[in-house]
This record gives C-alpha cells, structure tokens and sequence, in this order.
C-alpha cells in the first residue's frame, strides 16, 4: 500500500507536465489545435485512491501464499 501511495503521488505531477506537453507541443505542432487544462481535485485524489487500492490488492495473495510457510522449513536443507 505504501508503494502505490508513493506511485500516487509521484504519478500526479508527473502526468500533469506530461499532459502540458502533449497538449501545448505536440498537439499543436502535429495538428495545429490545443484545448484547455482542467484538473479537478476530485480526479488526481481518485486517482491517488486507486493506486493505492491496486497495491493493497496485488499484495493480498503473495502475503497469504508466505503466511502459510514455516520460516524453519523453507531455511532447512534437504
């Protein structure tokens, strides 16, 4: 859950200067039309939100799977 709150946060700015980018440059050289920015708060924490959640539910069955082995005999040589 940490890492996908850590990815949250890193993706909202970063996808933000990318958007800038992609509307304000390359639209506009490529197809000569641009459109306005509207990012609401609702979304970016949304997405933020979901990330989260992605990382808590990809974590779920891995950590299951190693709560069931007994450190003893995973360690033992055989």
């Amino acid at each position: 859950s940490f890492m996908g709150l850590i990815a949250g946060i890193l993706a909202v700015p970063l996808g933000l200067m990318l958007s800038i980018v992609l509307i304000f440059v390359i639209n506009v050289q490529s197809f000569g039309w641009s459109m306005a920015i509207s990012p609401s708060i609702f979304d970016l924490s949304l997405a933020v939100i979901l990330s989260i959640a992605a990382a808590f539910l990809a974590g779920i069955y891995p950590a299951y799977k190693m709560s069931r082995v007994q450190p003893a005999q995973s360690l033992r040589n055989d």
